[in-house]
């Protein structure tokens, strides 16, 4: 509810006064009263009231100073002034409305007029101050803004701004107290410099105010402390608050802190307050969380100094392991720089050996050096779960943890450890142990340091080792390369075998080395090729046996790859050989399969007894390239006579082909030809042969443009024609495209066969199948049936509609007409109508019996519409009958009818009679059902059965009427048949 309205009457005269007082009091207004400008003046210094109603003719300062004094004060709030004057003079309305007066009235008033222009001035005072409250409030939140934006440091941003704030709204003290700022676990306080409060107690947080208003997440305001139990008083500062207001600052849905204002006066905080304090909340959250991420990136840059510090170590490190050294001196170097760059007080480094660790490397103390060599359990202690787990073991307090075992001298010593596997390619090469005698001395960074120089250094050991295994191979390779340059395509011959065997021994620095080949067949032996100290007679016996024993070709497919056979003088296996391998001194040997696909070549031995430790993983690869490349060879020279006996064989072909055979490059030259080509062709090979085959001025035009394009057609997956000479000669001609075993085109092939007789043969029978055609279909459906192809006349079963024709009183015709007639005016004129009618529907006659026709539709070629066709040809025939009866009447006075019957089902269709005589015609129930339904048609009447009704599409529509006549008896037919009339 609003306070009543304070409104100033400054009249000079007591009665008028009196009258405005009472009229104001009784409408509820509070009325303050002043007799001259001078007091006017003086009470607008202590009180500003909500209206004036002023007099101008006032003694001593007048009513137009006053208004002038009242509004150049800036100070005060809008204060609406009412001018009530006895002139009515309109100059002195506009001076006093120029001074500044906001209504001007002329005495004397209507009292309701009066009242009416108070409230309405009321009005006015409200809005006018409403408007000043918001751009005070707009104001002030711009200074707080700008405060707030001024700077990122929390220190220095709160302080400012809670100084600016606790001004602004007249407060005591302004403070913030942010609770888990940026994941701290600590509270932060900050207060304006004027009464700074002292530091916050955990307990406000919980019970007190400013907690309270968190936890709500709604600003609030304490009247008065001393009564309300949320106030929390933990000095002596606190004791004199009275009055507080209290708003949460929120973010995102979540409490930031809280902002609290106090004062020493109870109720001195309103909603007015409370309106602003949110506002000012709102804007801080923003910066509030601009500082969080402020102080967030400054630490992140710290952190970053950091890791960019430790980078560089690592880095230097790295730069150090990059270079090429052996294996002995990476470790030591790298056990050197991570004690030096990091300053741990120890570091080991070990090599895993079978089931232990050996020390290979230490860096920190004097007796760490002595302790080089010193071995470890690999599957105990610390280090053992490390190499379990591949993972970093980072233990705070050895002596608390139970994986810990004193192995070493100083392991009594050890407080914090760190030990990281190291690991390339899956496998386990040893351990890093740091180590040092305080408790906790190493974090989660040093960890992950240690692990990226440990990921390096497995990267440089392998390079080390690599680089150790590639110069020993280098050697070896190339004397593999002398190798293959000594063999040659005759490999297979005795001396060239002995060079072969000779240049293995050497690579792989063995006394003896062995090459035994397979024999291709029963009736040829074994070739063996022995380098060292052998006798001729010694490998003569060696191939003998190899002869004498037919499985060893399927024993030494069985190895699969190189196998090392130890024991040879024990072994029972090979007995035979145990003389030849005392003489020798060979107990080991390393056997190599030389194998081309699934087919056993032989075999390649090293001396394998001078080696106790045998063939290492390297040598094995080299030995298997080493055999590979011997299998190449042999290979080739077997390819290279199974060619040459193809060529011989296509050379053989060629001479006796009887048709010309020509092999034509990818760029159209002539590389082949045979003599029929030469012969049948007229092609001169002797100059032919390289030249482009569309340049062969011996071969007729005609042909060389049609094989040309062949050609083109069927370079990639060949093609097949006819070409034809002027002469009536024709080819056949077949092209396939030839390619090399690595699919690289090499030209095209081309047979031509003379076909010329077969060809007259076909045109002479086509001749005799389009007359036989002719006799039942039209010429169109007979080319069609030439074209098609098949084999016309075949039996067939196939759905087929049937019209059977049938003149009627005929029979008496002929007992009075001479047969002359007959037959020329008659049965060829009625017989030649209906076969045009037939043929322009597509269909086909079947037979003349006499004065009747048999048509068919659906054979030979059958057609979706068959049905429709037949239904309207027998239309059409009906139609041009009609014509042809009157003509009849009209010249022989005949009056001659004809009957149709439809009949719709399944035939067996095809050529019927004896080997002498055959005619192309159908049988079925169909044609008894058209039969028997002529009969039953009248003159001029066409009689359809329901077969043919149903066969018909649902949406075909006649242009005649289809009138059922209901079931009749049919002869030969036990149940009555359905028939329809056509109506036309």
């Amino acid at each position: 509810m609003l306070e009543p309205a304070n409104i100033l009457i400054v009249e000079d005269e007591p009665f008028i006064r009196r009258i405005y007082h009472d009229l104001l009091t009784s409408d509820g207004y509070r009325v303050s009263q002043a007799a001259s400008g001078e007091e006017a003046l003086a009470y607008l210094q202590l009180i500003t009231p909500d209206l004036i109603l002023l007099d101008l003719g006032l003694p001593g300062i007048d009513g137009f100073e006053v208004t002038r004094q009242i509004k150049a004060d800036r100070s005060k709030p809008f204060t609406p002034v009412m001018v009530i004057s006895a002139q009515a003079d309109p100059t002195i309305s506009v001076n006093a409305l120029d001074a500044g007066a906001d209504d001007f009235l002329v005495k004397p008033v209507e009292m309701d007029e009066l009242l009416a222009r108070v409230r309405a001035m009321l009005r006015l005072q409200r809005a006018q101050r409403g408007m000043q409250r918001a751009q005070r409030k707009t104001e002030l939140l711009l200074h707080l803004t700008r405060d707030l934006g001024a700077s990122l440091d929390l220190d220095v941003l709160l302080t400012r701004f809670l100084d600016h704030l606790a001004d602004a709204v007249g407060a005591v003290r302004a403070s913030i107290i942010l609770s888990d700022f940026d994941n701290d676990e600590r509270t932060l306080y900050y207060s304006s410099s004027r009464n700074p409060a002292t530091k916050v107690l955990p307990d406000i947080l919980r019970q007190g105010f400013a907690g309270w208003v968190m936890r709500t997440g709604e600003p609030a305001v304490l009247a008065d402390t001393r009564t309300d139990p949320r106030w929390l008083n933990t000095s002596s500062l606190h004791s004199s608050v009275r009055s507080v207001a209290a708003t949460p600052i929120m973010r995102e849905g979540r409490a930031l802190g809280a902002i609290t204002l106090v004062h020493h006066t109870p109720g001195f905080f309103t909603d007015e307050h409370i309106e602003l304090l949110s506002s000012v909340a709102a804007q801080s959250a923003v910066a509030l969380e601009s500082a969080r991420l402020f102080r967030l990136t400054r630490r992140q840059t710290e952190l970053l100094s950091q890791r960019t510090e430790e980078l560089r170590k690592v880095n230097e490190i790295n730069a150090y392991l990059s270079e090429l050294m052996a294996p002995d001196q990476v470790t030591r170097l790298l056990v050197y720089m991570i004690q030096q760059q990091f300053g741990y007080p120890l570091v080991y480094l070990f090599w895993r050996e079978g089931d232990e660790l050996v020390l290979q490397a230490a860096a920190g103390s004097v007796s760490a050096s002595l302790l080089l060599g010193s071995r470890l359990r690999a599957d105990r202690g610390m280090h053992g779960w490390a190499i379990r787990h591949q993972q970093v073991l980072h233990v705070d307090d050895a002596t608390q943890d139970s994986r810990f075992e004193a192995q070493l001298p100083d392991d009594g010593l050890v407080r914090s450890q760190l030990v990281l596997p190291i690991v390339l390619r899956r496998q386990v090469l040893g351990t890093l142990d740091v180590r040092s005698p305080e408790v906790a001395a190493f974090g989660p960074s040093d960890a992950a340091v240690l692990s990226a120089i440990v990921n390096q250094f497995s990267t440089a050991l392998g390079n080390a080792r690599l680089l150790e295994n590639e110069q020993q191979r280098i050697a070896q390779l190339s004397r593999v390369n002398r190798l293959s340059v000594e063999l040659t395509a005759q490999l297979d011959a005795p001396q060239h075998l002995q060079a072969v065997a000779r240049s293995v021994a050497k690579i792989f620095g063995v006394p003896f080395a062995g090459l035994l080949l397979c024999a291709d067949s029963e009736h040829d032996l074994p070739q063996v090729a022995l380098a060292g100290s052998v006798t001729v007679e010694q490998e003569a016996m060696l191939s003998s046996l190899a002869a004498q024993h037919g499985e060893l070709s399927s024993a030494i497919g069985a190895l699969g790859g190189p196998m090392l056979l130890n024991n040879l003088a024990q072994a029972q296996e090979f007995a035979p050989l145990h003389p030849l391998l005392a003489t020798w001194k060979i107990n080991a040997v390393l056997v190599v399969p030389l194998m081309a696909g699934t087919r056993t070549l032989g075999m390649l031995c090293l001396d394998a007894s001078g080696r106790p430790e045998g063939f290492g993983q390297a040598d094995r690869e080299l030995v298997g390239t080493v055999a590979s490349l011997i299998v190449q060879v042999i290979e080739n020279a077997r390819l290279y006579r199974v060619v040459a006996d193809e060529r011989s064989t296509l050379n053989a072909v060629l001479r006796g082909a009887a048709d010309p055979i020509l092999l034509v490059s990818p760029e159209h030259e002539l590389l082949l030809a045979n003599r029929a080509a030469e012969e049948q062709l007229g092609l001169g090979l002797e100059h032919a042969l390289g030249q482009p085959l569309a340049q062969q001025t011996n071969i007729d035009a005609a042909i060389l443009q049609q094989l040309m394009a062949l050609i083109e057609q069927g370079s990639i997956n060949g093609a097949a024609g006819e070409v034809n000479q002027a002469d009536d000669v024709t080819y056949s001609v077949s092209v396939a495209p030839v390619q090399s075993g690595d699919g690289q085109p090499l030209g095209s092939v081309m047979v031509m066969r003379d076909i010329s007789p077969i060809k007259r043969l076909e045109r002479q029978e086509r001749e005799r199948v389009r007359s036989v055609f002719r006799r039942y279909v039209s010429p169109q459906v007979a080319e069609q049936l030439l074209s098609a192809g098949g084999d016309f006349g075949q039996p067939t079963e196939r759905d087929v509609a049937v019209i059977f024709a049938d003149l009627r009183n005929f029979t008496s015709i002929t007992e009075r007409t001479e047969p002359r007639i007959l037959i020329e005016h008659i049965l060829n004129r009625y017989y030649t109508m209906v076969t045009d009618v037939l043929y322009t529907h597509d269909g086909t006659v079947d037979k003349f019996l006499g004065d009747g026709i048999i048509a068919v539709f659906g054979t030979p070629i059958a057609r979706p519409d068959d049905p429709q066709r037949a239904l309207e040809s027998a239309v059409a025939v009906q139609r041009a009958f009609h014509e042809l009866a009157q003509l009849w009447k009209q010249e022989l006075g005949y009056c001659i009818g004809m009957g149709v019957g439809l009949s719709y089902g399944r035939a067996t269709i095809g050529n019927i009679g004896s080997e002498q005589r055959q005619d192309y015609t159908l049988i079925g129930d169909v044609v008894n059902t058209a039969s028997r339904l002529c009969s039953v048609a009248q003159a001029n009447q066409i009689i359809v059965s329901h077969n043919l009704i149903s066969a018909l599409p649902p949406d075909y529509q006649p242009r005649w009427n289809l009138r059922p006549l209901g079931p009749v008896a049919i002869k030969g037919k036990q149940a009555p048949h359905h028939i329809f009339e056509v109506e036309l």
